[in-house]
């Protein structure tokens, strides 16, 4: 794991005083930014702020940058050669970024996966073989760690071992929702957890908005997946057109609520993606940034020996005649979001068929 290392002492320095400039109320991102532009660094944006009084009522904060590191997290002021290039055509970049987890991803292709947190099951399903597409391509999956499509489309990228980053409302001590502490955990340890906000810092309402653009800005695309009329998923698309990145959406029904942002979004001229199958279709230019898929040619006893321990539940459920997810599902004892990822796997190897009706068989 790549976070936590150490600062380079003029890392901390940085880091330290865009602490302090942070506890000056009024200053904004953006307003941090213009000083930082105007005088080179955050030290010297802090010096201008004390000349100018702004820090005489304003008493300093304990942040222990110690101790954040010995639990685990990175610190990665604006000025640090460390920090993302996508983030800096923000016109209000997080002065700081909190990392757990390794930081490698910033730096690689990825493509935003958002959507409703009330999604349907079928929306889920949809983000898990999104994420896991994706994944299993090379591309890092970035989403929101939130509940519903957000959750779907982390795991879906968990489920094939590969890259996913979150980006969070709160501080990374403090876990939102508290349901998905295991996923928080999972993301850490394989993947990547962003914040802006410092480590203790709650999950306030108005902090999620503002996470968006991070999403928007650390991906080369977004995909809407079941999206309200007010939901925060459109909020990250207005980011992500600012920032000319593509915007795909899956369409939904019309009598669905949760999908009358995401059918508008159709409606102003958005991309359609009808079969979340072959997304990677869309996307040849960033597949190939990563590398293609290698596929295996299936042949008795050296196929079965060539698919990973977590999938031979699903292989073993599986025969000539086609099954339905549900069906795979019962038979290895898994959720029906497992069966259909690890299906999903098993197709892109080319040991599996896909027949009408989402039924699955050997092939």
């Amino acid at each position: 794991m790549d976070a936590g290392r150490g600062l380079t002492p003029e890392e901390v320095a940085e880091a330290r005083a865009f602490l302090r400039l942070k506890d000056l109320a009024g200053l904004g991102d953006r307003r941090i930014r213009g000083l930082v532009d105007a005088h080179g660094s955050g030290q010297g944006a802090l010096a201008v702020a004390m000349a100018q009084g702004r820090l005489w009522n304003s008493p300093a904060q304990k942040h222990d940058l110690a101790s954040w590191q010995e639990e685990g997290m990175d610190v990665i002021p604006m000025t640090s050669s460390r920090y993302p290039e996508c983030l800096r055509a923000l016109s209000d970049p997080p002065p700081l970024l909190f990392l757990q987890g390794h930081a490698r991803l910033l730096a690689l292709p990825g493509v935003a996966i958002v959507g409703s947190r009330r999604a349907t099951e079928g929306g889920r399903r949809t983000a898990e073989i999104l994420g896991a597409r994706l994944a299993l391509a090379g591309v890092t999956v970035v989403s929101g760690m939130a509940l519903g499509i957000d959750g779907a489309a982390h795991r879906g990228a968990l489920s094939v071992r590969g890259n996913t980053v979150a980006v969070l409302g709160s501080g990374l001590g403090v876990v939102h929702p508290p349901s998905h502490r295991s996923l928080f955990r999972r993301i850490a340890a394989t993947g990547l957890v962003v914040s802006e906000f410092l480590p203790g810092e709650p999950p306030l309402s108005f902090h999620f908005p503002r996470r968006n653009r991070i999403i928007a800005a650390l991906a080369e695309a977004v995909i809407v997946v079941e999206a309200g009329e007010k939901s925060g998923a459109l909020i990250t698309v207005e980011h992500a057109l600012d920032l000319g990145r593509d915007i795909l959406v899956v369409p939904g029904s019309v009598e669905n609520p949760q999908c009358r942002g995401s059918n508008g979004l159709l409606r102003d001229g958005a991309r359609v993606l009808m079969d979340p199958e072959s997304v990677l279709e869309e996307f040849p230019e960033l597949v190939a940034k990563v590398g293609t898929l290698s596929g295996k040619t299936p042949g008795g006893v050296q196929v079965e020996a060539s698919i990973p321990s977590e999938l031979r539940g699903v292989w073993a459920a599986l025969s000539r005649e086609a099954s339905t997810v549900e069906e795979v599902a019962h038979r290895a004892s898994i959720t029906s979001g497992e069966a259909l990822a690890g299906l999903s796997i098993l197709e892109l190897d080319g040991l599996v068929l896909q027949r009408p009706g989402l039924r699955f068989q050997r092939r």
